[in-house]
């Protein structure tokens, strides 16, 4: 079975674009504990950004920054798509939700309010 193809990664998907981030977490995890290739690094990379929204959500503005940008790093070295995964656009919005939060940690603000992005799964891969 190809990894895309495995019904836990595909509902570890559902649960983040539901907003279910520790849901997601778990689902994910679980996957990320048996793969050992190259893939390995793209699951933990989905995972912490999904609980750095959920960290968002509590209201952990640093919490949000370190994950998602340990998140960013690991994805950054896969393909614009990425297991189906449209990687390039999750990847831009991500970084403009961690720019916004980031300006408002420094001016010690309240979570603001952002779009959260979806993903989306490329029907061509």
């Amino acid at each position: 079975m190809e990894a895309q193809d495995d019904p836990r990664f595909l509902k570890g998907v559902n649960e983040f674009n539901q907003r279910l981030f520790f849901e997601c977490h778990e689902t994910l995890e679980e996957v990320w504990w048996e793969e050992h290739g190259e893939n390995r690094l793209f699951y933990q990379g989905i995972i912490q950004i999904a609980v750095g929204y959920l960290k968002l959500e509590e209201g952990v503005l640093i919490g949000s920054i370190k994950l998602w940008r340990s998140g960013l790093e690991k994805l950054a070295a896969y393909p614009p798509v990425h297991m189906g995964v449209k990687l390039d656009s999750f990847i831009r919005e991500v970084k403009a939700n961690l720019e916004e939060v980031e300006i408002a940690y420094a001016k010690g603000g309240d979570s603001p309010e952002i779009h959260v992005p979806q993903l989306s799964l490329d029907a061509s891969s």
